[in-house]
């Protein structure tokens, strides 16, 4: 099991919990500090309206003056598709990543708690549903990241696609947790027969297994807000599908390890756990997450299931289980004491520390009652410490998902400027608006830069710097096409990278030097490749157009996988650096057997390009919206391997619009003899008849298929 902590600046893509160097958290500058500001009424719906003339920013105690306001409105999730579109439109995904994300838009993380949630069918299924509800109420200019306490392989980053983030929640692995509270390591007291009916003397649980994986989902919480830190200027909600951490502040008194409560390694790594409720607390309230717990245990809650693990334990020998199921009550209290069918001496536990009286073992029904009241207790708190609710007691989360989103769908920015930049002091901030009965959320303090963390990033390339955030930088817009490739070569695939970048025209000709970075991270934050280069290209002086675009192709081998490449690119003339992120999947080109290369689209006339030969003969674009009198073509690669000869694969070439029309439809067959070299490639170059498409939007899908095997590649285009 490996465990994701942060991202190189980021949530999923950097800092293993097995290691032990930390990451970096590289934040926003101070000079003007920016604030994202939520205002409630009395029934959690956002205030609209409000001016700066509204808003009161207090800093270290002392009003500040505001230098910049935004009101900011998202937009609704996509409704349905009216008649007549089809589902492509929304179910396919443009193969080009921007990194110009819509300003309105607000941060999604979304934790699901692997490690805490048990191997119990009710609850795995209803944290699937709840995760994919979040999902389909999300705007189109949100981002979400899908995060595991545990598991790591699966994490999403950041991303308005949909389908990757349905994908990253059906890799939910949960069941690590045993839920013996301790009592599977707990042995029976001198003179016990080990029999019902028989000294009910017990020593009680010596080690809880589960006490590390709490710790652990407590910990992928803070450092949840640690990285969303450098993320100031959007709304970030943080949505908890977790059972709750059992956090017992009523146990932390010191005890004689003879008796029959917790031994006292548990208890030291309990009052551990109870200290770090504070600093999560501060660390989600300085970043300005909301969290929004979700029980997917529903009304039934985990009593039953903590019942059935302690039956099978000495705690059942000490105290046999009542004959008959007694129902267990998910209030502030636990049940009565029942003695029915129990052991002699058998007692409930004490409701404040959970613990029976020395000598005596706990009732089973009582105990499973206290852990499930701990840990609601703990998302309850997590909620109102942090501005959200908590959707538990129910199975049905549609209604409390849906108010999650109605009291975020609004909110203000507001910048001041920073007393003391570089000063490196925690500055506390408070937001006042002058209206009754409001409910005001922002984050609580910012820590400005010091001299010592300047000197720690002072060595780093401003490429470097640009990768390292949780959103990439816009100082410079840039999108990226990605296209994997089979190669022979130790790595197994080369990714082809076209990457467009725009700035400002020069006044006249002039030479641009473009320092190009690009890291490969694996799903769980591990760096799998880096590759840097400069390119050299004339702009042309402004003309009719203020900017200009231009093409940087470079390329990166990677074993087959799924990724995520940060690409930096550094101007000399603007002397600006700007960033995009962008998700690929590398197949097994050399064992599939058959598999699609990325489509690679060239279009005449084509943009400046650097260097020219950095993908062969291909100068490919990242454009995908062209005129009609364009000349447009797409390539790609088949491939097909195993032991057997090559055999002649079909090729189904269709262009759709959005209607579902079909308005290209044709085969084309690729014989056994085009399939060569060692990983049995074959050419295919496919020509798109713009001059005879209406504007609007298309769909170019290739279908390959070789008997019962099938691949494809969908590429969305744009004509104007």
């Amino acid at each position: 099991m490996r465990r994701t902590i942060l991202l190189v600046g980021g949530i999923v893509a950097a800092v293993v919990a097995v290691r032990a160097q930390q990451a970096p958290i590289f934040r926003a500058s101070t000079e003007v500090v920016q604030l994202d500001i939520s205002v409630l009424d009395k029934d959690r719906v956002p205030v609209r309206g409000l001016t700066a003339a509204d808003f009161t920013i207090l800093e270290d105690g002392k009003p500040q003056k505001i230098v910049a306001f935004s009101a900011m409105e998202v937009p609704d999730p996509p409704a349905p598709l009216p008649v007549g579109v089809s589902t492509w439109t929304r179910e396919v995904t443009s193969d080009v990543q921007t990194n110009r994300l819509p300003p309105e838009g607000r941060l999604f993380v979304m934790l699901l708690d692997d490690l805490l949630i048990p191997f119990e069918l009710g609850a795995i299924e209803s944290a699937k549903k709840a995760a994919r509800g979040v999902v389909h109420h999300l705007s189109p200019s949100d981002q979400m990241a899908v995060v595991f306490t545990g598991e790591t392989a699966g994490a999403q980053n950041f991303t308005s696609d949909r389908a990757k983030l349905l994908a990253a929640i059906d890799e939910f692995r949960p069941g690590h947790a045993t839920y013996a509270v301790g009592w599977d390591t707990g042995v029976s007291g001198s003179g016990s027969s080990g029999k019902p009916g028989g000294s009910t003397q017990s020593s009680g649980p010596t080690m809880d297994s589960d006490m590390g994986l709490r710790m652990a989902s407590m910990r992928t919480l803070r450092n949840v807000g640690e990285a969303l830190i450098s993320a100031p200027q959007r709304r970030k909600i943080l949505v908890f599908i977790s059972p709750g951490v059992p956090v017992n502040f009523g146990a932390n008194h010191p005890v004689l390890a003879s008796g029959t409560g917790k031994g006292m390694p548990i208890r030291e790594a309990n009052i551990q756990l109870a200290d770090e409720m504070s600093p999560l607390f501060r660390e989600m309230q300085r970043a300005n997450i909301t969290v929004y717990p979700i029980d997917p245990t529903g009304l039934e809650g985990l009593s039953p299931f903590i019942t059935r693990i302690l039956s099978g334990t000495v705690l059942a020998r000490a105290a046999p289980a009542q004959p008959k199921e007694v129902p267990v009550s998910r209030g502030p209290s636990p049940p009565p004491a029942s003695q029915d069918g129990l052991g002699p001496g058998a007692v409930p536990v004490d409701p404040t520390t959970g613990e029976a009286p020395a000598g005596h073992p706990p009732t089973i029904d009582s105990l499973a009652h206290f852990q499930v009241k701990l840990d609601l207790d703990f998302l309850e708190a997590t909620a109102a410490n942090t501005g959200g609710r908590a959707i538990v007691h129910t199975n049905d989360f549609e209604p409390g998902i849906a108010a999650m989103f109605r009291e975020n769908g609004s909110y203000y920015l507001i910048a001041y400027e920073a007393t003391d930049p570089g000063s490196g002091k925690l500055h506390r901030t408070a937001v006042k608006v002058g209206r009754p009965d409001v409910d005001v959320r922002t984050r609580s303090g910012y820590d400005a830069s010091d001299a010592s963390a300047d000197k720690k990033t002072a060595s780093a390339t401003p490429d470097t710097l640009a990768l390292a955030g949780v959103l990439p930088k816009t100082a410079m817009p840039m999108q990226a096409s990605l296209a994997p490739f089979g190669s022979p070569g130790k790595a197994g695939a080369t990714v082809a990278i076209v990457l467009s970048v725009s700035e400002p025209a020069p006044h006249e000709k002039a030479v641009e030097t473009i320092d190009l970075e690009t890291r490969a991270f694996t799903p769980d934050g591990v760096a799998r490749g880096v590759q840097q280069q400069t390119a050299h290209l004339s702009l042309m002086a402004g003309g009719e157009s203020d900017t200009v675009r231009y093409e940087l192709l470079s390329q990166i081998d990677l074993a087959p996988g799924r990724y995520q490449l940060r690409l930096a690119a550094h101007s000399a003339l603007g002397d600006k650096t700007g960033s995009v992120f962008a998700d690929v999947d590398v197949p097994d080109f050399a064992n599939a057997p058959l598999a699609l290369s990325g489509v690679l689209l060239e279009a005449s006339p084509h943009r400046a390009v650097a260097p020219k030969d950095g993908l062969g003969a291909l100068v490919p674009t990242s454009e995908r919206t062209f005129d009609r009198r364009d000349l447009v073509s797409a390539f790609l690669r088949v491939y097909q391997a195993g032991r057997t000869p090559p055999a002649a694969v079909t090729l189904r070439i269709r262009v759709l619009d959005t209607t579902g029309a079909v308005m290209v439809d044709r085969e084309d067959t690729l014989g056994a003899a085009s399939f060569t070299g060692v990983l049995r490639a074959a050419d295919e170059h496919i020509s798109l008849p713009l001059d005879h498409l209406e504007p609007g939007e298309y769909l170019l899908s290739i279908e390959a298929s070789l008997g019962h095997a099938t691949a494809r590649r969908d590429v969305r285009v744009t004509v104007k």
